[in-house]
């Protein structure tokens, strides 16, 4: 019997796992084929964002920006080897100090046989459209800095995008003509700014009662919790205190009993004579220590004009009347 239960358990467990195995491989196909799908919408589709690399398969070509040099750098794969025989350069950065005003390259495309790349500065910003052999077909300079581009195959537009702290910039690009003659007197700019933290307050609470109810109860919470976190260290505090006052009357009562009389002894002279001894010096500890001895000591002042009242009477009366000083 105990073989047979244990047969069907390991059955079962092989079971189990075929199971869980060829589920397994169906999510791993159905992955598959989403991963292939979501790859094939990313190649149909262009994002705004800059590429640093790209490749054109028709003329075997390889264009990537190298940002350590500052250039553009086309590469050609003749079926053996790459051999890069074209560099354009950016912006010439050697012996510049200013740092923020070279143009660094941000993004690169392959657009109806063209290369076109982007450069931007803090402040400015150029479209470098070249041809497959490297030759520099035109430069279109903007204001404002920017870091992708796009192109609507649909709509020939080009859009050139820049991200500041407080917004977005956009250029929309009239490419009718083909990317190597872009129409610059269509151009179109947008502009986009977030809003501020008041603004966003001030279009959700128009009114203000939202944010006086907030800052209301903040206050009072606040205040509820000091009451409640003095209130405790009040409790604290005074138990510990009644534990200790507790501690000292159960030692004094202690010292009491220990020092007391029995009721059953005898009362002698001596005890007599110690407890009036000891009221005596109690008695005499209450007072300062006093010699008793008076003494009285006779101050003498000399005379002093400074204070005498008589140069403060009129001497007329004295002159008239034959009176002496």
């Amino acid at each position: 019997m105990k073989k047979m239960i244990t047969l069907i358990t390991v059955l079962l467990l092989i079971f189990g796992i075929s199971i869980s195995s060829a589920t397994a491989q169906e999510q791993v196909q159905a992955g598959e084929n989403v991963q292939s799908t979501i790859i094939i919408e990313k190649e149909a589709y262009d994002p705004l964002t800059p590429q640093m690399f790209v490749f054109d398969k028709d003329n075997n070509l390889f264009v990537s920006l190298n940002s350590v040099d500052n250039t553009v750098d086309l590469i050609q794969y003749d079926g053996e080897e790459l051999r890069r025989f074209s560099v354009i350069l950016v912006d010439e950065y050697v012996g510049r100090h200013n740092v923020q005003h070279i143009y660094r390259p941000k993004g690169v495309a392959i657009y109806q046989n063209y290369v076109v790349f982007l450069a931007s500065h803090r402040d400015s910003c150029y479209l470098g459209v070249l041809d497959f052999k490297g030759n520099i077909i035109s430069k279109q300079f903007f204001a404002g800095s920017a870091n992708a581009f796009s192109y609507s195959n649909e709509a020939k537009e080009l859009y050139i995008a820049g991200a500041m702290d407080d917004g977005y910039d956009m250029i929309v690009l009239d490419a009718s003509n083909g990317i190597n003659n872009i129409n610059l007197d269509n151009a179109v700019a947008l502009q986009y700014r977030k809003p501020k933290m008041s603004e966003e307050i001030a279009d959700k609470d128009s009114t203000g009662i939202g944010m006086t109810v907030i800052a209301m109860s903040v206050v009072f919470l606040s205040l509820l919790m000091l009451y409640l976190v003095f209130k405790g260290l009040g409790k604290v505090f005074l138990s510990r205190y009644l534990k200790r006052e507790k501690a000292y009357i159960k030692v004094a009562v202690s010292d009491r009993k220990t020092a007391a009389i029995p009721a059953d002894s005898e009362m002698t002279g001596e005890i007599y004579a110690a407890v009036a001894t000891a009221i005596h010096l109690y008695n005499e500890e209450l007072h300062d220590m006093e010699n008793t001895v008076l003494t009285i000591n006779k101050v003498s002042r000399t005379y002093s004009p400074w204070s005498s009242k008589i140069h403060g009477l009129n001497t007329y009366f004295f002159n008239n009347r034959g009176y002496k000083k």
